[in-house]
């Protein structure tokens, strides 16, 4: 009898060291997980640059129309790769039926050097804004390097955010366009 008793004492204490593990074991594993540095949830990796801190850029006074609202902007000479910007910055805006309300693109040239205007009706809602004093092109251009930027994204308060590389991706780009008007536009 002493066998056997002792036989099921130990079958009951590995059950329950067994429920303990199978309990304790996961937050454990969490902990220790966490203190090794891991990190559980990676940020989000973006498409665009955040602009730190974010700048105010003169832009609604220039254009009523952005006033409010979330604003894609491109600035400069439109170049080859300025009209390559603009017409996926349409196929983004078009992408986002949801949010075409609160969303409005911007082109800001420097006087005399705009798009003609059939070039801009094929942009199809594109608000272009001459920027006659500079003074929109210098506070874009401090907030993001001219040279390196395709375009920027303007919040509604009227500060410069987020700003996309001349190299970036329209896939990736829309994804966040897309991410951050889900969060802050209300519908």
């Amino acid at each position: 009898m002493d066998r056997s008793a002792s036989a099921e004492r130990r079958g009951s204490r590995m059950k329950l060291l067994g429920l303990t593990a199978l309990f304790f074991g996961p937050l454990l594993l969490s902990w220790a997980y966490q203190k090794a540095g891991f990190d559980w949830y990676p940020a989000p990796r973006l498409a665009g640059v955040l602009i730190q801190p974010p700048m105010p850029v003169p832009l609604h006074a220039a254009a009523p129309t952005a006033a409010a609202r979330w604003t894609l902007v491109v600035a400069g000479e439109c170049d080859q790769a300025c009209w390559k910007t603009q017409i996926e910055l349409r196929q983004i805006w078009l992408s986002l039926p949801r949010y075409q309300d609160a969303l409005v693109r911007v082109y800001v040239y420097p006087s005399g050097q705009g798009l003609a205007a059939d070039r801009l009706d094929e942009l199809r809602g594109v608000v272009a804004v001459e920027d006659t004093d500079g003074g929109v092109l210098a506070a874009l251009a401090a907030a993001a390097p001219p040279a390196d930027t395709a375009f920027t994204l303007v919040d509604p308060r009227g500060f410069a955010m987020l700003r996309f590389r001349k190299d970036y991706d329209p896939r990736a780009a829309r994804k966040d366009i897309d991410h951050l008007l889900r969060r802050f536009v209300s519908n």
